[in-house]
């Protein structure tokens, strides 16, 4: 079931055997602002388009609001033209190989799980849960998505049906934490393998599944995440989450042992302030981190 994952991460582990920062995480550089802009409605989910040429944001009025990462001038507006002005909780571009076509899926709080053409602002395909949703990611192909909310239960849909495939949630048994207990804030696709994700949410542990089964397969124990605050890095398999506390805000986890790597630093050892702020989005990729975070 795991088998593939953990061959994976070998081969990748041992031909990076001779970079030292397999052994030893290392953070290089600061935090810096680079850009500021007025969305005119509290912000609860922000995504970049797979180029960086868009940054998504989704609003607690409703509205996804897409500005363009070279000027941060507003470009377009996606509205629901049912005029409910519910919150948008997450955001996730599609990746279209060789197409200049940017489609992103979002997930609201009142269950709706929409489909959006974003140059055009036209609305495609939607799908409706009698739960409250919080999370959404795709796995690294595209064909499946799954989303997380307030039911403390995973679903995984077919991406061109929009169909529900499969539905993950804790066992029965009281000896065994299986899955989650309490709300889901944040689910991740494994950057290799199209069947194995991760999520998170307010039980203060990342749950590790395989789709086709219905029970989380293992679990990491250490992170309270309230938010779009989890992320898996392509290259070492490092786990990063932001959990919504004042200290320790900020961790890499290793996605095989389940080790906690680092807790990062959000202040210079000069500071006299506290190490950190809760957080409630965070996003690695290959040479960033993005981070936002709440006083």
């Amino acid at each position: 079931m795991m088998g593939s994952v953990a061959d994976s991460s070998r081969r990748r582990k041992n031909s990076l055997a001779n970079n030292a920062n397999v052994a030893n995480f290392k953070l290089d550089g600061k935090l810096r602002m680079l850009a500021t802009t007025e969305v005119n409605s509290p912000i609860l989910c922000c995504r970049y388009s797979f180029d960086g040429k868009y940054i998504a944001f989704g609003c607690s009025n409703g509205d996804i609001k897409i500005y363009y990462t070279q000027t941060y001038n507003h470009v377009y507006t996606l509205t629901p033209e049912d005029g409910k002005k519910l919150p948008v909780t997450c955001i996730r571009f599609r990746h279209n190989e060789g197409k200049d076509l940017y489609i992103l899926t979002a997930t609201y709080s009142s269950g709706y799980v929409r489909l959006w053409y974003v140059t055009s602002k036209q609305l495609g395909k939607e799908i409706k849960e009698d739960v409250e949703l919080f999370c959404c990611d795709f796995n690294h192909n595209f064909s499946k998505f799954a989303t997380g909310g307030d039911d403390y239960k995973i679903r995984i849909y077919d991406v061109e049906k929009m169909s529900c495939l499969n539905m993950l949630s804790k066992g029965e048994s009281f000896e065994r934490m299986d899955g989650h207990a309490s709300r889901v804030f944040a689910v991740k696709y494994h950057p290799d393998n199209e069947h194995v994700l991760l999520s998170c949410g307010w039980d203060n542990t990342i749950q590790i599944w395989d789709d086709r089964e219905g029970h989380a397969i293992r679990r990491i124990f250490g992170a309270h995440v309230c938010g779009d605050a989890l992320d898996m890095d392509p290259m070492y398999y490092h786990v990063l989450t932001g959990s919504w506390r004042r200290d320790n805000s900020l961790q890499v986890w290793d996605f095989d042992s389940g080790r906690l790597i680092k807790n990062v630093p959000l202040q210079s050892q000069n500071s006299t302030e506290k190490n950190g702020l809760p957080f409630v989005l965070c996003q690695m990729g290959w040479y960033r981190l993005h981070c936002l975070w709440r006083k």
